[in-house]
């Protein structure tokens, strides 16, 4: 995945989400999370998340709260498909925008009437924990800032 960023980003809210880690290019790292858009929903959705000091850990779903922007990705569509061939995917977002989650804060206790919180809840009622070393590193990150 290619992603764009401006320098100066439109933040639009703050969020909770559970994510899952995948890769990582410096400061930035590419999640997976799950979004319940409709009662019961379970959307699969990449995120950027910009981890400047290396709180969310590899290998392991974290649980963060942050401010969102949105911002352009290339390959978004391709990213998913190789999900798919390692884990249950029923329904993704089919976007060229993903959000980009700023001054994040890694948290023990999570809000569970959140959209971000409850999409992982119905996932993994519906199909389990997934593995998150098992996604480490199968998909690609590189960050333009323009």
């Amino acid at each position: 995945m290619h992603v764009k960023i401006n320098p100066i980003v439109n933040i639009i809210g703050r969020e909770e989400l559970i994510v899952i880690p995948i890769v990582r290019n410096g400061d930035f790292l590419l999640a997976l999370n799950f979004y319940e858009d409709v009662q019961g929903g379970r959307l699969a959705r990449l995120v950027l998340i910009q981890d400047k000091y290396g709180e969310i850990r590899e290998g392991e779903e974290s649980a963060i709260r942050g401010d969102k922007a949105i911002v352009f990705a290339e390959g978004v569509e391709d990213d998913y498909k190789k999900l798919q061939q390692l884990i249950k995917i029923d329904r993704y977002l089919r976007s060229n925008r993903i959000p980009l989650f700023i001054n994040i804060e890694v948290l023990k206790d999570v809000d569970i009437s959140e959209k971000g919180v409850r999409g992982y809840i119905n996932y993994i009622s519906k199909y389990g924990r997934i593995d998150a070393k098992k996604l480490a590193n199968v998909l690609s990150l590189e960050i333009e800032i323009k």
